[in-house]
């Protein structure tokens, strides 16, 4: 009977065991047939990345090029050395990697090996980025399970800090992160190239899987910037911040007529390969992005537009008071250091009176005179080819409706009517970008019209050839403020005084064979909504020559250190500089001295 019951037990574990197998083997078959039929493509793309290898080819990301072809930036090829944590599995080989790598390229040991560790399951680690040439050799000649060097390209500046400002830097891997190198990533950056390959279980290359598909290189940007004229205004600038110990100063030099910018600096400055070490506060562009009030350099926007306007002539006579000018509405206005009683309007310019130009403001009145300021271009961006953030205080902006608010509109909200309107006339109360206060006034220069910065030329390619030419699209060219006569009469009457005369603001300017004219500025700083004391902004705007100008200048110097007692008004700061950084480049782009001119200076002399 056991005998009986053992079989019978056998033959159900019998029949237990191979339908289990049957199952089993039905589901493999299942999943197969699944597979095989709903999953092939999955299944082909997942083989395809797993046998891959694909191997990107940098394009060389362009030049930038000054105005003569001067190499500003290029980007050079630099090894660069990496390791696949994968295929160091034995801990003491992790450790004989670290330590041999580690002495070649100056890393810390024990740091690498703990990177080897915590990325034991990765494909890829970086170990340093462009190394010298020797230690990539060293590298290779070890023979390193894993560790691999390839070739990266790394911008470089040859000028160093030269117009770091204008060309911005790139962050590691090549993209532009500010200026020149922002603005024209697209044209500058290029497109990659790549390399397919077929690789075995240990990312091994064994075959190719398709042709090499080359790379295309970026295009070259060539600036307006002249490197040599850039050089004399970072060294001039450098010398006047450090010799009155400023908070830090700016300098743009525009061709009136064209608006190109031929330089633009800041200081303090740096150099952009090593811009990641640098505190923002002096990556900032201050010459676009800082507003100030421009005190005195905005009287010959005030004294032009009345004069367009036909509210008074230049020859005509003004009373300027022998005290303070006080009044209902706006106040009380007093003169720098001297009153001047009763003056041509030309002399309110020369003299750079407070009382002058307050008085032909409000003869104008807010609604001609602030659509004035706005023609001249203040209260919304210039437009210049570089990240541009600031368009002064105030600035147009969108009301809640959508509808459009002007600069006149909130000048007339702010403060009073007739206190704003009395103070904006001598730079109060508005606050602009130097690029915005050089645009106009090489507006007055230039015979009346408004130019729109430009800080490039054009792009071309690696042969030469031009793709773009951006001096052909000065959208504003043509956009007339002033009539010609009396931009020429407020540059011969009026703002070549401020420089040839005696009693003129900026006498220290003075060129001989060239007649500068221009317009001091001295501002005070404001903080929290108040005028700090002892804390100015100093500046002067001019250009030269007066018949015909070939370049217009700004200087401005933040708060210039009082306790020196070397002066902090722009006639004492900012004069002199501007005066070098012209004579420089007047000799330098080959400008004729006029006979004429040399009259000019003897008469205003008189």
């Amino acid at each position: 009977m056991k005998l009986t019951d053992n079989s019978w037990q056998g033959r159900v574990w019998g029949y237990v065991f191979w339908s289990v197998l049957l199952v089993g083997l039905l589901g493999v078959l299942s999943r197969c047939w699944y597979l095989q039929y709903y999953e092939v493509d999955q299944c082909r793309r997942r083989a395809e990345r797993q046998q891959r290898k694909l191997i990107p080819l940098s394009a060389k990301r362009g030049l930038i090029l000054d105005r003569t072809g001067r190499v500003l930036a290029i980007s050079v090829k630099k090894p660069t050395v990496s390791v696949d944590p994968s295929l160091i599995k034995d801990k003491q080989e992790r450790i004989e990697t670290a330590i041999r790598l580690s002495e070649i390229l100056g890393l810390d040991a024990d740091n690498l090996y703990e990177s080897l560790q915590k990325q034991s399951q990765k494909r890829y680690m970086l170990v340093k980025r462009f190394v010298s040439q020797e230690q990539a050799e060293q590298v290779k000649s070890l023979g390193l399970k894993g560790v691999m060097v390839n070739w990266e390209y790394q911008r470089q500046y040859p000028m160093n800090e030269l117009a770091a400002h204008v060309l911005g830097f790139t962050n590691v891997f090549g993209k532009g992160l500010e200026g020149i190198e922002r603005q024209y990533d697209e044209y500058l950056l290029g497109e990659s190239g790549k390399i397919v390959l077929k690789k075995d279980v240990r990312n091994r290359p064994v075959g190719s899987l398709g042709p090499c598909v080359p790379g295309t290189d970026g295009r070259n940007v060539v600036l307006c910037i002249d490197a040599a004229i850039q050089a004399c205004v970072e060294e001039e600038l450098k010398k006047v911040v450090e010799k009155f110990n400023a908070k830090s100063g700016t300098v743009i030099v525009m061709d009136p007529y064209t608006g190109e910018v031929l330089a633009l600096a800041n200081h303090p400055t740096f150099i952009p390969s090593q811009a990641g070490q640098c505190d923002k506060a002096v990556l900032r562009n201050r010459a676009l992005t800082d507003p100030y009030e421009p005190g005195s350099t905005f009287k010959p926007i005030t004294v032009s537009s009345a004069i367009e306007g036909k509210y008074f002539t230049l020859d005509q006579k003004i009373d300027c008071l022998t005290g303070p000018y006080a009044g209902k509405g706006f106040g009380r206005i007093p003169e720098y250091k001297h009153y001047f009683g009763l003056i041509p309007v030309s002399d309110v310019i020369v003299r750079s009176s407070n009382i002058g130009v307050a008085k032909i403001s409000q003869k104008m009145g807010a609604d001609y005179f602030y659509g004035m300021i706005e023609k001249f271009g203040f209260g919304k961006k210039t437009g210049i080819d570089l990240p541009e953030p600031g368009a002064g205080l105030p600035r147009e902006k969108t009301g809640k409706n959508g509808e459009k608010i002007t600069l006149s509109q909130q000048l007339k909200k702010r403060y009073g009517p007739g206190y704003t309107l009395t103070r904006v006339a001598y730079g109060q109360t508005i606050a602009v970008t130097p690029i915005q206060l050089l645009r106009a006034f090489c507006c007055i220069a230039n015979g009346g019209r408004l130019v729109r910065p430009r800080i490039t030329r054009g792009i071309i390619d690696n042969k030469g050839d031009v793709i773009e030419d951006f001096g052909r699209d000065n959208q504003d060219a043509g956009k007339r403020v002033l009539s010609e006569k009396v931009a020429r009469s407020m540059v011969e009457k009026a703002l070549t005084g401020v420089v040839a005369r005696q009693g003129g603001t900026a006498h220290k300017a003075h060129l001989e064979g060239w007649t500068v004219f221009g317009k001091t500025g001295t501002a005070q700083v404001v903080e929290n909504g108040r005028y700090v004391p002892r804390k100015h902004i100093s500046s002067f705007i001019a250009g030269a020559p007066a018949k015909k100008p070939r370049v217009c200048v700004l200087v401005l110097v933040r708060e210039p250190d009082h306790s020196l007692g070397l002066g902090y008004t722009g006639g004492m700061v900012a004069a002199p500089a501007v005066k070098k950084i012209l004579q420089h480049s007047l000799a330098y782009l080959d400008t004729p001295k006029r006979l004429r001119e040399d009259k000019m200076v003897a008469k205003s002399r008189e």
